[in-house]
């Protein structure tokens, strides 16, 4: 009888845990909430600030996003400058519902009001000023799922000093957009003193370790360098075969993004959309209409104010059933994809 050699059994559950891991995936995608009604959201959002609608931790199987809804009153007194007075390692896109006022963010101030988009950049400082006589209401889309899942994740609120990580080290370490970057002494900032680049000429190996090397300060130049506000006004819908899009948030639109774009799609009363799927995540949320989505072989009624969470490489198609046209905010995971290489979208059915 052969011996199997020490740890074989455990090394045999890893292989094969790998091994299945795609089948797993596809039970759990099977599983993994898909609608969020409104109904939901008020109440619990009639007792909180601050609702989670989409996120692993309440069961999704989401990986890149999380979707919430957030809230808070008028008045910069009461809040004493620190409501909301945070940054983080992660992407954020948030859509204003309600109220009037601005934020500050990397120390610029933007203006908003209902209809109009912020994209925060990474790890920039920012707050939000309620300028109006009611609450602020937003829906935001982040994504720290992904931060947390490859361990990256850095929080750093202004109400909770004890927890920050890089802020309590350095003035200007406040003011940095990269973890870590102010900490480094200038000398070895880039590529450091007494190293001569040209004694490297012609070396590919040496040009990607100074790229390596620089990475940090190109990095946050063009994080300062990205867009941050859409006005809602401005959005622009044009035709594609999913029907009528408005880009709103995307590399290929200038801004600093790498796993997250946004847009908005309408869709004409009695119409519906194009069918498709894709190897990433997608969360929707409904801005206005009412009609039926079909995600796989289910059908899905929603309204203005419900949120989709759409299963990665599920099919999926619209349709508008209301007065009036339906509008979706639509969350997407695509850029991340894109940029390591699993990118895969198939079209089905094209739109009206």
């Amino acid at each position: 009888m052969e011996t199997k050699p020490p740890g074989y059994d455990e090394y045999l559950r890893m292989y094969m845990e790998m091994v299945s891991f795609a089948k797993e995936e596809l039970k759990r995608r099977a599983t993994s909430p898909v609608h969020v009604p409104r109904e939901k959201i008020d109440r619990e959002f009639a007792g909180h600030n601050w609702v989670l609608l989409v996120d692993p931790r309440i069961g999704f199987n989401s990986r890149i996003i999380r979707f919430w809804i957030n809230g808070f009153p008028p008045g910069e007194a009461e809040n004493k400058w620190q409501f909301m007075g945070h940054r983080h390692t992660v992407e954020a896109v948030i859509y204003v519902l309600k109220g009037y006022g601005y934020s500050i963010i990397d120390g610029v101030r933007y203006d908003w009001e209902p209809g109009d988009f912020l994209c925060v950049p990474v790890f920039a400082w920012h707050r939000h000023i309620n300028l109006s006589n009611e609450d602020m209401v937003y829906v935001a889309s982040t994504t720290g799922p992904l931060s947390m899942g490859i361990g990256v994740a850095i929080y750093e609120d202004e109400r909770f000093p004890e927890y920050w990580v890089f802020a309590q080290k350095d003035t200007n370490e406040k003011k940095s957009l990269i973890p870590g970057a102010v900490e480094i002494p200038d000398a070895q900032r880039g590529i450091p003193e007494g190293i001569d680049p040209k004694e490297y000429a012609g070396s590919t190996a040496a040009k990607i370790y100074f790229d390596q090397l620089t990475f940090a300060e190109r990095e946050e130049q063009a994080r300062r360098g990205g867009k941050v506000l859409v006005k809602g006004k401005d959005l622009k819908f044009e035709k594609t075969p999913m029907g009528w899009v408005a880009p709103v948030v995307d590399p290929k639109l200038g801004f600093y993004v790498k796993v997250m774009s946004t847009c908005v799609a309408e869709i004409e009363p009695g119409k519906r959309s194009g069918a498709h799927r894709h190897l990433y995540e997608e969360v929707n949320h409904i801005l206005a209409g009412e009609g039926y989505s079909i995600i796989e072989d289910k059908r899905y009624q929603w309204k203005k104010g419900d949120t989709l969470s759409i299963p990665v490489f599920s099919w999926h198609q619209h349709f508008s059933t209301g007065k009036e046209p339906a509008r979706i905010l639509v969350h997407t995971g695509r850029p991340a994809m894109e940029n390591i290489g699993l990118m895969i979208t198939q079209q089905g059915e094209v739109a009206d």
